[in-house]
């Protein structure tokens, strides 16, 4: 004859089956929420560029803009002396100060629109795992622990 097993309590199974199904819903939610922020990021990216994209060009229009007043005010002459530049030289450095600013981030934006979704890549693989572990593995294992209670339960009204 075996001996019998001393069940005294199910209670740790019961909580550690609760536990489980409340990370389940905490890691659906995550994975949900990271994805959205993810798409989210890539959707700013790319509005990002085409924004950068606008903002070199009105970049170099007002820095061809202030090079030709330069160079119109430039060749005036006034007696047999050129006039002062000085403004129309801040203006163009000014405008081309705005245009560098604009191409290093429109090239930064750029770098972030092939580095991103590589680095998406690197994510989704461990995402993956743990999707299918939130949608397969955990629901099977808290229907087990349901089982296992629901047994071990029988049992102790037998004894």
């Amino acid at each position: 004859m075996q001996p019998s097993a001393n069940v005294n309590n199910v209670e740790g199974l019961a909580t550690f089956q609760m536990s489980m199904q409340h990370f389940m819903e905490k890691a659906k939610d995550a994975l949900l929420n990271i994805d959205m922020d993810l798409r989210r990021t890539q959707e700013w990216i790319e509005d990002m560029y085409s924004a950068w994209q606008g903002e070199q060009r009105k970049a170099e229009d007002a820095l061809n803009q202030a090079m030709m007043e330069y160079n119109r005010k430039k060749r005036m002459k006034v007696g047999d002396r050129t006039p002062d530049t000085s403004e129309e030289e801040k203006v163009v450095k000014k405008c081309k100060a705005r245009l560098e600013h604009a191409e290093e981030k429109l090239e930064k934006t750029k770098h972030w629109l092939r580095a991103f979704p590589e680095a998406m890549l690197d994510y989704d693989g461990p995402s993956r795992q743990l999707k299918t572990q939130t949608e397969n593995d955990i629901p099977k294992m808290i229907t087990i622990l349901e089982n296992k209670i629901a047994t071990l339960e029988q049992y102790q009204q037998l004894s």
